[in-house]
């Protein structure tokens, strides 16, 4: 792995995004070899895997700046995103969600993530629904799914006139999901029983009810989530954000060069730890029985829109280095200039997925199991997209790229964010990052290790400290 952190291991030019409507793979860390922290892999049960990268790459984000690895609940976001599909949205906010043929779509966005977070804020899991706490997989959202579809269009929920009645539709979605009395109380208490009142109209959040506002969780150096998620970029364009710090989901391009500068930002962004969300294109023919997307396959199989976080990626023909291998750390900060030079090819991203934890890509940790990797042959495609029609499956046919888009930060959060600013305390105590204009000795360190200085100076610095600079360090 590409990464300017250490690990210990054991002996979009801007566009709309692409609804993504996601396949649940269902066919498919005390080591942590890469620089991106990530929480627990989780296994999606039902079409909404832009819920479980979003709501990842949240919890990625506050874990590397805190140390906190936080559990949020996957299942209050969607249960939002059906509240304003089947209601509208509160009074005087824009409309980011509606049925489809009358009945719930679990597809969606990143932007539309970022703004039910800006909306409704998150909670954590065993708050929402306490039977999953610690469960990696969500049966409640399949039975869920069901049940409010049923009665969209054969219950309650069946006529317009009553899908306008908020309190009814609050109704049936708590019964849908089994929401605890507690958890529905909690609701009324914050929201209202309608659902008419939002974060953005001032609700205020019980301590210790679960529920937190994006404003009060950190992501980076004085930058909070609700920073990172930004607000909508127009009054009818909640997809695309805005703000100094807001990210946004960005187009893969069409030509070699605005490819290549396309994942220079990537690899930038992941060089200081950050979660990149990839937007991509399924075709389950094309996985092998070790968890890798080689190439396009010759014939379609089953596929679909989906999104996931980068956790790391291979890059060959670096000038001086050669070959940068996915899972070897690398801190060496004239690699990692180096591995952004023109010539430089990506072999191979590896992403954290949302399908489960059976297996782990070739010569990976054991704990990665749950991740996969997506190779350049097939992120540049073509691959067959099938339409169904007159009942054939592939009826209509037409072609896509492997890759659709990466939501990346803007240049601001990269610069002030995750690289904490330096400090100059006792060069032989462990504790905060240092400078390296602190001194020449500090200077010496972090050249050969730049985790001294861009992340902790820890007890492997103070080591350094000590042979380098022919220091006397005493226990206190």
């Amino acid at each position: 792995m590409l990464s300017r952190t250490r690990r210990f291991v054991t002996a979009l030019a801007l566009a709309l995004p692409v609804l993504v409507s996601c396949d649940d793979g269902t066919e498919s860390n005390s080591d942590d070899i890469t620089d991106v922290k990530n929480s627990s892999v989780k296994n999606q049960s039902i079409g909404n895997c832009w819920v479980y990268a979003s709501i990842g790459w949240a919890e990625s984000l506050h874990l590397t700046q805190s140390g906190e690895e936080l559990n949020l609940s996957e299942s209050y976001i969607t249960y939002m995103h059906w509240l304003e599909e089947i209601a509208g949205p509160p009074k005087g906010e824009v409309t980011v969600a509606t049925l489809d043929k009358g009945q719930l779509s679990t597809g969606g966005w990143f932007g539309l993530a970022a703004e039910l977070m800006r909306r409704y804020g998150v909670i954590s899991e065993g708050k929402f629904i306490p039977e999953e706490a610690e469960a990696a997989r969500s049966s409640r959202q399949s039975s869920a799914l069901a049940a409010v579809n049923e009665s969209l269009k054969n219950g309650a929920l069946k006529d317009a006139a009553a899908r306008r009645d908020r309190k009814l539709v609050r109704k049936e979605l708590d019964k849908a999901w089994g929401l605890n009395a507690e958890t529905s109380a909690l609701l009324d208490k914050v929201f209202g029983a309608d659902m008419s009142k939002t974060l953005i109209s001032g609700v205020s959040l019980p301590a210790g009810s679960g529920l937190m506002n994006p404003k009060d969780i950190t992501v980076g150096s004085s930058i909070s989530l609700a920073d990172a998620i930004g607000t909508p970029a127009s009054s009818t364009n909640v997809l695309q954000r805005k703000g100094k710090f807001a990210w946004n989901e960005v187009s893969y391009p069409s030509t070699a060069k605005a490819q290549r500068d396309f994942f220079k930002k990537m690899q930038s962004a992941m060089h200081v730890g950050m979660p990149v969300v990839m937007v991509w294109y399924v075709d389950f023919a094309g996985l092998d029985s070790q968890n890798r997307f080689l190439a396009p396959p010759t014939t379609p199989g089953r596929q679909g829109g989906h999104m996931t976080i980068v956790e790391d990626y291979q890059v060959s023909n670096v000038p001086g280095f050669g070959t940068l291998a996915a899972g070897t750390l690398v801190t060496d900060n004239k690699a990692l200039d180096a591995a952004l030079a023109d010539q430089a090819t990506i072999d191979f991203i590896r992403m954290k997925n949302s399908w489960g934890s059976s297996l782990a890509p070739p010569e990976a940790s054991s704990d990665l199991r749950g991740y996969y990797d997506i190779y350049k042959k097939y992120i540049d495609g073509p691959l067959t997209k099938c339409t169904e029609a007159n009942g054939d499956k592939c009826g209509k046919k037409s072609t896509v790229k492997g890759l659709t888009s990466l939501v990346l930060p803007p240049e601001a959060f990269i610069t002030a964010s995750l690289v904490k600013e330096g400090a100059c305390g006792d060069i032989c105590i462990a504790g905060p990052a240092r400078s390296p204009s602190c001194d020449q000795c500090t200077d010496l360190i972090c050249s050969e290790d730049a985790f001294c200085c861009a992340n902790d100076w820890d007890a492997a610095c103070v080591d350094k400290a000590t042979a380098i600079c022919d220091l006397t360090c005493t226990s206190p």
